[in-house]
């Protein structure tokens, strides 16, 4: 099993509430991890229509027939079973982590937890499962390259093969990444998702889905894509709605001024694994993306994985944002300890000297637009393995950072 920083959440059950909520994305190890940590749960998957439909209809008789402790897996069939989740809890006790819910539609299972428990927010937690993160892909498949690791993404089944014995993977071979890459995207984008939305066409949202790849890392421009598939206006906005709440997307919005209206209005749009958005480019080999013109945006996705699961596990929490005006771009923006910090991802080793002076202009016009506090550091974000400090004379710093530097950079 590839060891998960998440785990260390439940290393003391007596501190967790009586209901956990965990969820994210499909394929990223959240069934696996919840047997893994509660062996003695009975395992109810509400994949099945008939439970699901029992789950929604008739929930009081469902949870008599299923006490705790007890898993229901796939919960986001039946997101209203939290409601009478938060009743029983109130009516009776229950011991740490008696109900754990597993589910695939992030947005969707968190806005309902929230929701059933909004005067008992001490009796649930959630707990977002993403993909492995950089440290957990290394640690798990330390010879592969940073390249290698890109293309492959963050999904967990990727990775599992060096940790398999030498006799199972002779009796076993382990399937081509790309090809198990391509299963996710069939059984979790070509299936499940078009008959939630009810697509006429798979072929139409087949397309969607690579129009949205080909912009990860860019503004959002919902008409564009749809001209571009050719399809309504609002029909994109509910597919986009779709994919973002199934994890597979994800719109991170324009720093917006204390007093003010945001520099632009437009989110910018990331793909939330670089392995399958690579997938849907066409991307197969370090060789493809080493000439592929979408190198940078994947960087850039990289980067913002990275940066997102650093920045929702800070205290305070808070979010990304972006910085953009008519001339200008910085790719991050986001709170530390020791501040704002302005960054830019760069699919280099070394950033260059245009970048390094745009992130000093941006720094110097940033409190002319509002600014509640300076930024305190500049950052780049490049494949370099060694920080180095760049300074123009009598000017501010700015870092260059290496994706093992970025929990320092968030800290």
């Amino acid at each position: 099993m590839i060891a998960r920083t998440v785990a260390s959440t439940f290393s003391s059950s007596t501190q967790l509430p009586p209901v956990l909520v965990l969820t994210g994305p499909r394929a990223t190890g959240k069934t696996h991890l919840a047997q893994t940590l509660f062996p003695a749960h009975r395992h109810i998957t509400l994949a099945l229509p008939s439970e699901a439909a029992r789950g929604q209809l008739d929930p009081a008789a469902f949870l008599t027939g299923h006490p705790p402790p007890v898993v229901f897996d796939d919960a986001h069939m039946a997101p209203r079973l939290l409601h009478h989740v938060a009743r029983e809890i109130a009516a009776r006790p229950c011991p740490p982590c008696g109900y754990v819910l597993v589910g695939s539609r992030p947005l969707t299972l968190t806005a309902a937890a929230q929701e059933a428990f909004a005067n008992a927010t001490d009796k649930v937690a959630i707990i977002p499962i993403d993909g492995l993160s950089h440290a957990e892909a290394a640690t798990a498949r330390p010879e592969l390259s940073l390249p290698q690791r890109l293309l492959r993404g963050g999904f967990p089944a990727l990775y599992t093969d060096a940790s398999d014995s030498q006799e199972s993977r002779q009796e076993n071979p382990p399937a081509d990444p790309q090809e198990r890459l391509r299963g996710i995207l069939a059984d979790h984008l070509a299936r499940e998702l078009p008959l939630q939305l009810r697509v006429d066409s798979v072929y139409d949202f087949e397309r969607f889905l690579r129009a949205v790849a080909q912009r990860t890392g860019r503004l959002l421009n919902k008409a564009e894509l749809a001209r571009e598939i050719g399809i309504a206006g609002s029909t994109a906005a509910i597919w986009l709605d779709t994919l973002a709440d199934a994890g597979v997307l994800s719109l991170v919005r324009p720093w917006r001024p204390p007093q003010g209206r945001p520099l632009v209005k437009s989110p910018k749009l990331y793909v939330c694994d670089t392995g399958l958005c690579a997938s849907l480019l066409s991307i197969r080999t370090a060789e493809d993306l080493a000439e592929s013109p979408h190198a940078p945006a994947l960087w850039e996705t990289y980067v913002y994985g990275e940066l997102r699961r650093l920045v929702a596990r800070a205290m305070p929490r808070s979010e990304l944002a972006f910085w953009r005006d008519r001339t200008k771009e910085a790719n991050f923006l986001f709170p530390s300890r020791r501040g704002l910090v302005l960054a830019d991802a760069s699919w280099s080793e070394f950033p260059s000297p245009a970048a390094v002076a745009r992130l000093l202009r941006i720094r110097a016009t940033f409190a002319s637009v509002g600014g509640a506090g300076a930024i305190s550091t500049l950052a780049v974000v490049c494949r370099s393995p060694h920080g180095q400090t760049l300074r123009e004379p009598a000017g501010p710093a700015v870092e260059t950072v290496g994706l093992d530097d970025l929990p320092d950079l968030v800290g």
